[in-house]
């Protein structure tokens, strides 16, 4: 998984890439395999005047998929849009795998007949 850090309009020093790099690998970590790369973007949209303005983008490319999956949060502190992005950003690509394999969809199944199975059951001593 390779991690690439881009900033705009803003100075981050090393401690805020050590600090992403460390976020998006705890994150993204049980993905490894099947993250390719993963592109992070922070800017500072206003400048000193304040707000809502740390934006963090993450676009993670994924191994067996054609489309790369995209988060973009924006808040008042740099590290807190960091956390809540690489959040963000895991459960997205937690989705994203589950549609592709459709886990969901058996386990769904799976619930359903032993929902069957059980009722039968119960009907059947009744």
């Amino acid at each position: 998984m390779r991690i690439q850090i881009q900033t705009a309009k803003m100075d981050a020093d090393s401690s805020v890439n050590q600090y992403v790099e460390r976020r998006l690998s705890f994150a993204l970590g049980r993905f490894a395999d099947v993250v390719q790369k993963v592109d992070v973007t922070l800017a500072d949209i206003n400048g000193p005047k304040g707000g809502q303005d740390k934006l963090c983008k993450i676009r993670v490319d994924l191994r067996r998929l054609p489309k790369p999956v995209f988060c973009e949060i924006l808040h008042e502190e740099l590290k807190t849009s960091i956390d809540l992005a690489a959040e963000r950003s895991s459960r997205a690509v937690a989705r994203a795998i589950d549609r592709q394999t459709g886990y969901r969809i058996i386990q769904r199944r799976r619930a359903a007949k032993l929902f069957t199975r059980e009722s039968d059951l119960t009907a059947s001593l009744n």
